[in-house]
């Protein structure tokens, strides 16, 4: 018993429709998605179904019996004092009460009243479970809490971590309707993982809002799509929610198309014929036929608009100055709290220019730590981080959104955090570029939702020119197509990305390399997020996984020979390759040092005094950029040629 029935539900904000006679139903093991661009009410939409937000007019009808699961946005003062197993328990009827009933019940050997609670024994048992206590650390040990935290009070948790509390004991109440609104934030993937195979399993009707194309994708039975146009449920994946989308407005802009190409060719009839006395009847019904089309295609039109309304974030991040070799570079790093050992061992790495690597690892393990030393908001406790002298480095935090001054204007706050030369102008597209157009430029910071705060502080490392970006989930907070224009851009961006996300989309489509920190430092995944995702899964050390050597089998001298020449032919093939890579490495170091010193002089105004002068200096720094290239090129022959000669090497020591 978990049907939901919505019923020409109409709600606006503003003045502003946010839906308006919407219609659809939720059935028991149906789950689904509501989706679409910030702003479009879908959050407002599961606040009008838990009961906490009003309707302007229709009606939403939830199936007699059926209990409601939604995250209340706010704790009060009495539940922070709480510790974190007794709240979750605390969703439950309490079985100390319903055992003092049965005791008195027994007591005054009344039959009736023992066989009623025996009832409501069987239903507290089928509904909640036999053991209610094992349930809820199971759920607070799968969202991510360890077994000390359950004895915490709610107080001490981070915001975080109250996210998940509540999230646990929504979860443990054994709700047959479930209202999830963005459940993915504040997880990381572990946490996001059994999340999407617990509503997988989940028998009730489910309504989620989720930002996360993947857990979109996986948990989503339905899609009903807010903001463009008159919303409907769809029964798939989100993707092939898009894919149907898509087509449509194929087949509308071909409709379109030929509706526009009849009229133009009826109204050159009536051009051309109107004022000859024999055709002008005719051409006079052709003006009332076209009059008729003219109708029709204004409405294609209209929907052909509200079917692209919703702007979405599109954006490539300016060319980069070149910076350093080393981006980064840290030299026995540690960090420790106050009183407690370093976060993790000394660690010691080099990013390089132009690489793109995401850091990897649970919740606490220190990821957001070590990108706070990086840009100098923490002092290391050993050791040190430093940033190449070349290199100019912009921050992005999930939390970033602190240092805002709220009751600035919106173009006033990115004024104050941008560059004072830019012009108003300049600072004026940027924010349209990042769907904070005209209407916003007055609006107090105070004023925009968390989604607008997270692409005004993005438009601020737009107009940085930062040839290094270090960001701490920058996807938070953003809808779905925003964050498609951001992996965009950060795919294209041509500096060096240092990053932590839990989205895995982003993580995927970015990550050229992952770098998993754990209790002895860093494991580094050359594969990416899918090498570094596939051996997480399998619990596996990818490197070199201890498996049990299978016995070889005893070589003959022949064969021993035949082995000892093949390495021979192997080494010589092999050496010549490596002493010619060292030498082009040499010289591309040296064009590199050459390249960095043309770009200096090119850039002092004092070289454009003497034309020829400027004019030789760019011809040099064209001849020095296109052999960069060449020993380029020439190396990544070498290499994939050192490569299979290595590969052959090792065949050879596995015989």
């Amino acid at each position: 018993m978990s049907r939901i029935t919505i019923q020409s539900l109409t709600k606006a904000h503003g003045g502003d429709a946010l839906f308006h006679d919407l219609s659809f139903e939720v059935v028991p093991g149906m789950r689904l998605a509501v989706a679409g661009p910030n702003g479009c009410g879908k959050s407002t939409l599961l606040k009008v179904i838990a009961g906490t937000e009003e309707s302007d007019s229709g009606t939403v009808n939830i199936e007699r019996g059926s209990q409601l699961g939604y995250v209340a946005q706010e704790f009060s003062e009495d539940v922070l004092s709480n510790n974190l197993l007794s709240w979750v328990l605390s969703a439950l009827p309490s079985w100390n009460e319903f055992w003092s009933e049965w005791e008195d019940a027994v007591a005054r050997e009344d039959h009736a009243a023992i066989t009623s609670l025996s009832h409501k024994q069987a239903e507290f048992e089928q509904k909640y479970g036999y053991n209610p206590d094992h349930k809820a650390r199971t759920i607070l040990t799968g969202l991510g809490f360890s077994e000390e935290s359950f004895f915490k009070n709610i107080r001490e948790l981070s915001g975080g971590w109250r996210e998940r509390a509540k999230l646990a004991r929504v979860l443990l109440q054994g709700a047959d309707v479930l209202l999830l609104d963005e459940p993915t934030n504040h997880l990381d993937l572990e946490a996001v993982e059994w999340l999407e195979e617990y509503l997988l399993n989940f028998r009730g009707a489910l309504l989620f809002v989720a930002h996360d194309r993947i857990f979109l994708n996986r948990v989503g039975t339905h899609v009903l799509f807010l903001g463009r146009g008159k919303p409907q449920v769809r029964r798939g994946s989100f993707d092939e929610f898009l894919e149907w989308e898509a087509e449509n407005s194929r087949q509308l802009g071909r409709e379109v198309e030929k509706l526009s190409s009849r009229i133009e060719h009826e109204q050159d009839y009536i051009r051309r014929f109107r004022v000859k006395a024999r055709k002008a009847a005719q051409a006079q019904s052709k003006i009332k036929k076209v009059e008729k089309m003219e109708a029709e295609l204004s409405k294609l039109k209209e929907v052909q608009q509200l079917s692209r309304a919703g702007k979405t974030l599109s954006f490539k991040l300016p060319q980069p100055s070149r910076g350093d070799k080393v981006a980064i570079a840290a030299v026995d790093l540690e960090f420790s709290y106050v009183g407690e050992k370093s976060v993790w061992p000394k660690l010691n790495f080099q990013l390089y220019r132009g690489k793109k690597i995401a850091l990897a690892a649970p919740n606490g393990a220190g990821k957001s730590t070590l990108l706070k030393l990086i840009t100098g908001e923490f002092t290391p406790t050993g050791g040190y981080t430093k940033v190449g002298g070349n290199t100019r480095l912009a921050y992005f935090s999930q939390h970033q959104a602190e240092i805002l001054e709220v009751n600035n204007t919106v173009i006033g706050e990115i004024r104050r955090l941008c560059d004072p030369k830019l012009t108003e102008e300049q600072l004026m597209s940027v924010l349209g570029l990042f769907l904070l157009g005209e209407s916003f430029f007055e609006r107090k910071v105070s004023e925009l939702s968390g989604g607008e705060k997270s692409r005004l502080l993005l438009a601020t490392l737009f107009l940085s020119g930062a040839n290094l970006l270090v960001l701490d989930e920058p996807t938070n907070h953003l809808d779905i197509e925003s964050r498609e224009g951001l992996v965009s851009a950060l795919r294209d961006y041509e500096g060096t990305l240092l990053f932590v996300a839990h989205d895995r989309y982003l993580l995927g489509e970015v990550a050229e390399e992952v770098w998993s920190l754990g209790d002895d430092g860093f494991e580094v995944f050359l594969g990416g997020f899918s090498q570094y995702d596939a051996c997480r899964k399998t619990n596996d050390v990818c490197e070199a996984p201890a498996k049990e050597v299978p016995e070889k089998r005893k070589l003959s001298k022949e064969d021993k020979r035949r082995q000892a020449e093949l390495r021979n032919v192997l080494y010589r093939r092999l050496k010549p390759l490596r002493k010619e890579y060292e030498k082009l490495e040499s010289e591309l170091e040296k064009n590199l040092h050459e390249q960095a010193v043309l770009e200096e002089r090119m850039n002092d105004p004092a070289t454009y005094e003497m034309p020829e002068q400027a004019l030789k200096l760019n011809s040099q720094y064209k001849d020095v950029e296109s052999w960069i290239e060449n020993l380029m090129e020439r190396m990544a022959g070498l290499e994939a040629e050192i490569e299979s000669i290595q590969q052959e090497q090792e065949v050879l020591e596995a015989e």
